[in-house]
């Protein structure tokens, strides 16, 4: 057996990303238009948090270098949910069908969320190994809200997720103003929610398919 062969769902990982590129590509000669290339950096984002958990694996306990690793992955873990809000803004363009434009937009939505479920069992991994059950749970609840709730305010103000950093007043007021009166921002919170359910559950799926998996290896 090879040992350096790569797991059944990074491997799957790998394929889902070359798919939507392919998508894309074929997209982009039908149309001979550029417009979504947009969708590569935002799926290359989402493969950072990726490498990072497997380097917090690989650290050393309770070590400095090891939290700044978790505190790296939590800013950039919103790139994993990001595309999903693509979805949000889907209209037809007029270029191609809309149904090829929601497949592709969903195959990138996949293909960004995967890496970010395989680094969301890393840092669970990282976390059981210092703390009690309870706090890991709500640890993981914790950052897939602020996660979602970064991702959709990103999507709500025409940000890019760079600008995150440059634009942080804006961000701030923008939060703020969503916290303090969520009845005005009604859109905002049900897509919110409707994220964190739907990362909650793929993570919960996801997990019990990679328990599966161990289990047959064995």
């Amino acid at each position: 057996m090879n040992s350096h062969k790569l797991p059944a769902f990074e491997r799957l990982m790998i394929f889902a990303g070359l798919f939507s590129f392919g998508l894309l590509f074929y997209w982009c000669i039908l149309t001979a238009n550029f417009h979504y290339t947009f969708l590569i950096w935002n799926l290359l984002m989402a493969f950072v948090p990726y490498a990072i958990s497997k380097k917090l694996l690989r650290a050393k306990h309770n070590s400095v270098a090891s939290y700044l690793l978790l505190f790296s992955w939590l800013i950039f873990f919103p790139a994993c949910i990001y595309p999903l809000t693509d979805l949000l803004q889907l209209k037809p363009t007029g270029d191609i069908s809309v149904v090829y434009d929601a497949v592709m937009f969903l195959s990138f939505a996949i293909a960004g969320l995967l890496p970010g479920l395989i680094s969301l069992k890393n840092v669970e991994v990282f976390l059981k190994k210092h703390t009690s059950g309870f706090f890991v749970k709500f640890s993981l609840m914790s950052f897939i809200f602020v996660s979602s709730y970064s991702a959709c305010l990103l999507r709500f103000l025409h940000l890019k997720d760079w600008n995150i950093i440059l634009d942080f007043k804006r961000i701030f007021y923008a939060s703020k103003h969503s916290i303090v009166n969520p009845t005005d921002h009604f859109r905002v919170w049900i897509a919110i929610g409707l994220i964190v359910l739907i990362v909650d559950v793929l993570y919960a799926w996801f997990k019990k398919l990679t328990i599966k998996t161990v289990r047959i290896k064995f």
